[in-house]
């Protein structure tokens, strides 16, 4: 009888990121083992492997977070600018 296909184990040692992405190959290959069976045969019900791909898809946009802000914000305004438009308030309000 041929050996189930072991998980990868668990080291410690590494990095908490490369643990996150160990399970995600994991879940990964569960997900591609259950495509290729017949749907009769599944061992997974819908809602298992929805919960699977979600698991999956958070995992994964954790581990690729870049913390670069993806907007540049509001542009920034010199003394010199700020001098300019504070005066011109000032004089309308004495018009």
């Amino acid at each position: 009888m041929e050996q189930a296909k072991k998980y990868p184990t668990i080291d410690w040692t590494k990095r908490e990121y490369h643990q996150l992405q160990l399970v995600v190959d994991a879940l990964k290959a569960i997900c591609a083992r259950e495509d290729k069976r017949h749907q009769m045969n599944e061992h997974l019900d819908p809602h298992t492997r929805d919960v699977i791909d979600e698991v999956i898809g958070m995992l994964e946009d954790e581990i690729d977070y870049d913390p670069t802000p993806n907007e540049p914000g509001e542009p920034p305004i010199t003394a010199a600018e700020m001098h300019a438009a504070a005066w011109k308030e000032h004089q309308e309000m004495h018009r």
